[in-house]
């Protein structure tokens, strides 16, 4: 028995050795590798997906903004040469001195302009944000690119940048909405009388310090004012004078004109913000650095002024003006769910571009303040020139409301309205022969249905009337002068968001 069991556990062994020998020649069939699953996550107030390799979170979104518009302002006027019947005229103060545009004609431009247009725009935004131990590091990148026939907005146009910033520790750098702005320019697609330098942003350097109960301060340095343009390319240089306006041949100067100088300091923006369950208030206010200069030129055959002036030796300024904004909001869930209304006021002397007056929802046809020539001739500037070489700086201030009424949870009603007041020293007024004060009037509202998420059906209708008043020295021979103009638009809108 013992030798047999000892052949039986012999034999056993043997087919289990060769056995696992054969196993070890055949093929394998390997298992499939672990998917990688996208990962969502949340980082802040940002949720997206972590890219690949990395603890970046980024999130995507953007929209397609496609909208027919429709308006036109009732009359053109232009400023038209009228022939010479003087050389000493006793309308301007110095001898030969000849006003050879003062009067207004209408034009039928307003005819040959289209009342209707075409525009659409599409926008991608990037959102990458990591944590670290002090908070979390962001940057934002949004590109934006528009199609149109140029009527009512921009013609087609590569991809730009409309925003793109870091932000880190309280630290927000690169462009940027201000931080002076609160209702910016309102609902409707066109801006109404108000701050706004957030629908397009601006390069800037700022850091904000969060408190507790809702509170924080700012304080940004931010891209001048005057050099990135305001109400026109050359509106905004320091002296409101129109080109029509110069001595003849026959005189002492040809040519006067005004020039921003460059810049030395940035607009400096300091701002306080509360938030809390009742709604938030806002409170800010610029320092803006002015330099400007006047100077002219002169035929060889002219005619001596009786004394030095500023048409003869030029003159320059390097001064600070200012500006101050307050806004604030109150919630009204006892009407909706989601329901607000806003108020915002402004006033600035000396920074016009912080005034919220320069931004006329009528800029598609000139109307409102404005000097190329269509609605309302007024110019816009921080300041004007006396002919002494003196610089006064302009007055202006606006107010704005607007009421965000929740109807349902996919329909939405946004009434606005604002006002806009500007204002030149008189007596130089008089001097240059130019209106010492404008005002404009702005009723807007805009109706929202979002039939499903995302998407969005909006009628932007608005109507602004401006006023002027009439120049000094005006010649009744030479035509009355137009103080009024206003007009309406009306736009429709199809936005999907993702």
């Amino acid at each position: 028995m013992t030798l047999m069991k000892s052949l039986l556990l012999g034999s056993a062994a043997t087919l289990v050795v060769v056995a696992g020998a054969q196993a070890a020649d055949l093929p394998t069939k390997k298992g499939a590798p672990a998917a990688e699953y996208v990962k969502v996550c949340k980082v802040g107030d940002i949720a997206g997906f972590v890219i690949p390799g990395s603890d970046t979170c980024l999130k995507i979104s953007g929209y397609v903004n496609a909208q027919i518009a429709m308006g036109n302002v009732k009359d053109e006027y232009t400023l038209a040469p009228l022939p010479v019947k003087w050389l000493w005229s006793p309308d301007f103060p110095y001898p030969g001195w000849q006003n050879t545009a003062t009067a207004l004609k209408k034009t039928k431009a307003a005819d040959q302009v289209s009342d209707i247009g075409y525009y659409t725009r599409g926008q991608v935004n990037f959102d990458a944000v990591t944590n670290t131990a002090m908070g979390p590091l962001l940057a934002h990148i949004e590109l934006q690119a528009n199609a149109g026939d140029n009527r009512f907005d921009s013609t087609s146009g590569g991809a730009v940048l409309n925003a793109g910033y870091v932000q880190w520790a309280g630290i927000t750098a690169g462009k940027h909405g201000s931080f002076y702005d609160y209702l910016a320019g309102g609902d409707t697609w066109k801006d109404f009388l108000s701050p706004d330098h957030s629908g397009t942003p601006i390069n800037l350097l700022a850091y904000t310090a969060t408190f507790g109960g809702g509170f924080s301060a700012t304080v940004s340095l931010e891209q001048n004012e005057s050099v990135s343009g305001f109400a026109g390319a050359s509106d905004n240089f320091g002296f409101p004078f129109f080109s029509n306006f110069f001595i003849l041949g026959t005189g002492n100067v040809t040519s006067i004109s005004g020039t921003a100088l460059g810049v030395r300091s940035p607009d400096i923006v300091a701002s306080l913000d509360v938030t809390q369950s009742w709604g938030g208030a806002h409170l800010a206010g610029v320092a803006h650095n002015d330099r400007y200069s006047i100077s002219a030129s002169w035929n060889e055959k002219g005619i001596p002024l009786a004394s030095p002036t500023i048409a003869s030796l030029g003159s320059s300024v390097d001064t600070w003006g200012y500006g101050v904004i307050g806004g604030v909001t109150f919630n009204l869930p006892m009407l909706s769910a989601g329901s607000k209304i806003a108020f915002q006021g402004a006033y600035t002397e000396g920074a016009i571009g912080y005034s919220g007056a320069g931004s006329p929802g009528w800029g598609e046809q000139d109307q409102g303040f404005n000097t190329n020539g269509n609605g309302v001739l007024f110019p816009m500037a921080d300041g004007i020139f006396d002919t002494d070489g003196a610089f006064h700086k302009s007055k202006a201030w606006s107010a704005a409301a607007q009421l965000t009424w929740k109807v349902s949870p996919n329909f939405e009603i946004d009434p606005e309205v604002s006002y806009a007041n500007v204002e030149y020293d008189s007596a130089t007024a008089a001097e240059w022969g130019i209106s010492p004060k404008a005002y404009a009037w702005w009723v807007g509202a805009v109706f929202d249905w979002s039939p499903v998420k995302n998407l969005d059906f909006a009628l932007d209708a608005v109507y602004e009337s401006s006023h002027q008043d009439t120049p000094a020295g005006w010649n009744v021979e030479n035509g009355a002068f137009k103080n009024e103009s206003d007009g309406f638009n009306g736009r429709i809108h199809v936005v999907r968001s993702f």
